[in-house]
C-alpha cells in the first residue's frame, strides 16, 4: 500500500484530532524519528515521512526535485488529511516542510495550519547555499555526517551500511540545493523554529523565518542540543517539543479553525 510506505508509523481513530508530518535531515528515515511519537499528546498523530531511497524503500531511487517530491507526496498523504494537519521538518526537512505547506492541500482545499522548522534557516539561506553547490565526494559526505552527529560510531565504521546511507544523503543535499522560493512568497500558516540554546550557527538564520509567513511567528530554544537522542531524559528535545506543539493541537483550539492574513508577531521560548 502507498500510504504504508511512505507513512509506517501513525494511528487511525477518532482520538486523532491533528496530525503532523515530520521530515527528516539529510539521509534520515522515519525510524530515527518514531521515538518522538511517545511524546506527543494523544490528540496529534506525529507522522514520520519515509522517503525513498532509504530504509524498507532502499531499492527505490531517492528524489532530487522538490516539485516531482511534493506532487507525489500530495497525492500519497490525502487519506490522513481528513483533520487539520501540519508540518515538521529538521534541518534539509525543514525545506521540504515548508514547501508541503506552501503547495499541498486536503481534498476540500484546506491548508497546513502551522509549520515547525528546527536547525536550519529559511528558504533564503537554501538559496546562498545552493549558490556555491558542488558535486560532493563519498568523504565529503561524510564529514557532513559527522558534523550533524546522530549516526551512531557503529553505524560510521561500517563500509556496508554507508554505502547504503550515502545516496539518500547525497540526493537529499542536491534536492535542497536545487530549491528556491521567491522571497515574497509567504504561506499563511505560523511557523514556529526550534534551535539548541547553545546552537549559536543556527540561531540568526532561524529568524529569517519570520519573512516566509503572513502569519505569526516564534522561536523556541532547547537546553540541549537538538539532535539528542528524545528518550534520553525529561529535558530532551522530545519533550520539551510536546510543550511548545500541544498549544497548536489542542482541539478546542484547532477545530474548524482558518488562519487568515494577521499581523506579524514573534515570541521567543526557552524551554527550560
Amino acid at each position: 500500500m502507498t500510504l504504508d510506505k511512505w507513512i509506517p508509523f501513525r494511528n487511525e481513530g477518532p482520538v486523532v484530532r491533528c496530525r503532523l508530518f515530520c521530515f527528516p535531515h539529510a539521509g534520515g528515515n522515519a525510524a530515527f524519528y518514531r521515538p518522538l511519537r511517545h511524546f506527543m499528546p494523544p490528540e496529534v498523530d506525529f507522522c514520520p515521512v519515509e522517503l525513498p531511497g532509504r530504509a524498507a524503500r532502499l531499492d527505490e531511487p531517492p528524489f532530487t526535485s522538490m516539485g516531482t517530491l511534493m506532487e507525489r507526496l500530495g497525492r500519497a498523504l490525502q487519506p490522513l488529511m481528513g483533520v487539520p494537519f501540519g508540518f515538521f521538518g529538521h534541518s534539509v526537512g525543514a525545506c521540504m516542510a515548508f514547501e508541503a505547506a506552501r503547495q499541498l492541500r486536503s481534498v476540500d482545499g484546506r491548508i497546513a495550519v502551522h509549520l515547525f522548522v528546527s536547525s536550519r534557516g529559511s528558504p533564503k539561506f537554501a538559496s546562498a547555499d545552493a549558490s556555491q553547490a558542488r558535486p560532493l565526494s563519498d568523504r565529503d559526505l561524510l564529514a557532513i555526517l559527522g558534523r550533524f552527529g546522530g549516526t551512531p560510531a557503529a553505524v560510521m565504521q561500517r563500509p556496508e551500511l554507508m554505502a547504503a546511507l550515502l545516496p539518500a544523503l547525497r540526493a537529499d543535499l542536491a534536492l535542497v540545493a536545487g530549491y528556491a522560493v521567491d522571497p515574497g512568497d509567504r504561506i499563511v500558516c505560523p511557523i514556529t523554529a526550534f534551535a539548541g540554546a547553545d546552537d549559536v550557527t543556527h540561531h540568526g538564520s532561524l529568524q529569517s523565518w519570520r519573512d516566509f509567513t503572513r502569519g505569526k511567528f516564534r522561536t523556541c530554544s532547547f537546553p540541549e542540543g537538538i539532535f539528542t537522542s528524545p528518550l534520553r531524559g525529561p529535558l530532551s528535545p522530545g519533550r520539551s517539543s510536546r510543550i511548545c506543539i500541544h498549544p497548536w493541537a489542542c482541539p478546542s483550539r484547532m477545530q474548524g479553525r482558518r488562519y487568515e492574513r494577521s499581523p506579524r508577531s514573534s515570541s521567543d521560548i526557552i524551554v527550560r
